[in-house]
């Protein structure tokens, strides 16, 4: 008898464990996020970018933009994200751009956890071989 009761016993709870598993929320972060980032050792001025994303197939895309003003006139500058990661809440992604004045490229390397409509986390920024960290947060637009 209890040669044949293991077997079931098995059997329920691995189908136990993927009818749990079938259930857990996909984390979507498809829309529009404000994004503010922050300097982690001194308290510089933040910055304000726009983030927008869409998760297709499980594949995530999308584009980060910011406004820079100089001399009374603004440009919207809209960049692709690169090598975009979603797994569970973990979020990556790469943004590349020519550097606005000179030579050069600017590259950001973002990583982040995102809890419901917040996003949190740290982003390399590397140009003209320097490399800071600085933090990053995102809140959901409701739309």
């Amino acid at each position: 008898m209890k040669k044949r009761l293991i077997p079931v016993i098995v059997g329920l709870l691995v189908f136990t464990g993927w009818l749990v598993s079938a259930q857990e929320p996909t984390i979507d972060p498809t829309g529009t996020w404000r994004v503010t980032h922050s300097n982690t050792n001194t308290p510089a001025r933040s910055a304000e970018y726009t983030l927008k994303f869409k998760l297709v197939d499980g594949t995530l895309n999308g584009t980060i933009s910011n406004v820079s003003s100089v001399n009374g006139k603004s440009r919207v500058y809209e960049w692709p994200i690169r090598d975009a990661k979603l797994q569970g809440g973990e979020i990556s992604f790469r943004v590349t751009h020519p550097f606005e004045i000179g030579h050069g490229e600017y590259t950001s390397s973002y990583q982040g956890k995102i809890s419901g409509d917040t996003i949190v986390g740290t982003f390399k920024e590397s140009f003209l071989e320097h490399t800071n960290t600085r933090n990053w947060t995102a809140e959901r637009s409701k739309e």
